[in-house]
C-alpha cells in the first residue's frame, strides 16, 4: 500500500490526552486486522503523517468515494514550509547562542543574508 492509498479501519478513540505544546495525542484501538490490513497500517504508520477522518459508524461506500478524491498538499496535513522549518530552526539556534545579537528578528535577517551570499558565490563560480 502506497503511503497515499486510504485505509478504512473500524476503531474507537481510547484516549485523548493533551501535551505541553497544546497538541493532542489519541490512541486508536481496533478488533482484530487481517494481515493484509495490518501490513497496510504498518506502511501508513512508517510514513509519519497524514489525516484521520473518523466517524460514529461505517462510512458509506459514496463517502468512501468522496473521501478518496480529496487531494491534500503537505501544508494542509500540518507539514511546515521550507522556510518555517528553517525560521524555526534559526530560532532554536538563537535562543542556544544569540552571537551577540539582542533580538531574534536581528539574529534572523543577518543569517538569512550569510545564506542568499552563499547561495550567490556558488552561483558566481558556475559563470
Amino acid at each position: 500500500m502506497a503511503a497515499n492509498q486510504l485505509l478504512f479501519i473500524p476503531c474507537s478513540i481510547e484516549n485523548v490526552s493533551t501535551r505541553k505544546d497544546k497538541t493532542l495525542k489519541i490512541t486508536i484501538g481496533t478488533q482484530e486486522l487481517t494481515p493484509d490490513k495490518t501490513a497496510s497500517l504498518m506502511t501508513l504508520w512508517a510514513s509519519g503523517y497524514g489525516v484521520m477522518c473518523f466517524k460514529g459508524e461505517q462510512f458509506s461506500h459514496d463517502e468512501q468515494e468522496i473521501i478518496s478524491s480529496i487531494k491534500l498538499s503537505a501544508q494542509d496535513l500540518g507539514a511546515k514550509t521550507p522556510s518555517e522549518r528553517l525560521r524555526n530552526t534559526l530560532y532554536v539556534l538563537f535562543k542556544d547562542d544569540s552571537k551577540g545579537f539582542q533580538t531574534f528578528d536581528a539574529f534572523y535577517l543577518h543569517h538569512m543574508e550569510e545564506v542568499i551570499n552563499m547561495i550567490k558565490r556558488r552561483l558566481d563560480k558556475r559563470v
